[in-house]
């Protein structure tokens, strides 16, 4: 486990161990990376298993293919063989169709990997895919959390979201490597801080709306923006546009009343 937690302090500190041309390289173990464009914010699974090369989410930005594919043989010495995806939008599938020409297929089963376990969940898409590498003690979330970003929680309702993030501290140990769709590689703690902040902020908002609150007259609620802040841990400023909040107040009423 020493060599897990070394990791993740790398993490923490460079966010990797290798920069070529167009693609960041952080080794997860002998036989697991996340890949990254530099200019594309995609988190890219990589992984070598005794069926052939696995890359998961494809998708560096499409001028960054071929670069993708280069770093793919420089690191393991081989194709990519199979791609899987934690959801279909096109920000993580956008490269499938490049590696299925150069030979890869598109597996959604993965019952003859040992390597590799899946499950599955609603919450950021109505089919969301967790996908965890037993090696590497690494789980690869896709969209159902970004470490960047507030929640993108709309297809599954509240009772999707908790039951995504449920079914991820499941798999593996208090000393997983959670990998987020986009943001930074983070663990189970900062998840159960994210699990907490998002039904805070469902909370908070719900009763603005019960006292007739508009999203407009929401953006400007000091407590729902303290709660807002709770998502911006790379402290950006602004962290999200005026117009995007106001969105993302009215879409947190479309998931209210679902879940109601």
């Amino acid at each position: 486990m020493k060599f897990v937690l070394f990791f993740l302090g790398i993490f923490y500190s460079s966010m990797s161990l290798a920069k070529f041309e167009k693609i960041l390289v952080t080794q997860l173990s002998s036989d697991a990376y996340v890949l990254k464009s530099v200019d594309y914010g995609t988190n890219i699974g990589l992984f070598k298993t005794t069926k052939g090369v696995v890359l998961l989410d494809p998708m560096p930005g499409k001028e960054n293919l071929d670069a993708l594919s280069d770093v793919v043989r420089n690191l393991v010495g081989k194709p990519v063989s199979f791609i899987l995806n934690t959801h279909e939008h096109d920000d993580h599938t956008g490269g499938n169709a490049y590696f299925v020409q150069s030979g890869a297929v598109l597996i959604k089963d993965l019952a003859s990997f040992t390597e590799i376990n899946a499950a599955s969940a609603k919450s950021h898409t109505p089919e969301d895919k967790v996908f965890f590498h037993k090696e590497s003690n690494s789980i690869f979330v896709g969209d159902i959390y970004d470490s960047s970003w507030h929640p993108t929680f709309y297809a599954g309702g509240v009772s999707g979201f908790n039951n995504a993030i449920e079914s991820i501290l499941k798999l593996g140990d208090d000393q997983s490597i959670v990998v987020p769709g986009h943001g930074k590689p983070t663990s189970k703690a900062k998840l159960r801080v994210f699990w907490r902040s998002t039904l805070e902020w469902v909370s908070k908002v719900k009763k603005l709306k019960d006292d007739g609150k508009t999203a407009q007259e929401m953006k400007d609620d000091a407590e729902l923006k303290a709660i807002l802040e709770k998502f911006n841990v790379e402290n950006r400023a602004p962290f999200i546009p005026e117009k995007a909040l106001v969105r993302f107040i009215e879409r947190t009423f479309a998931l209210i009343e679902k879940s109601s």
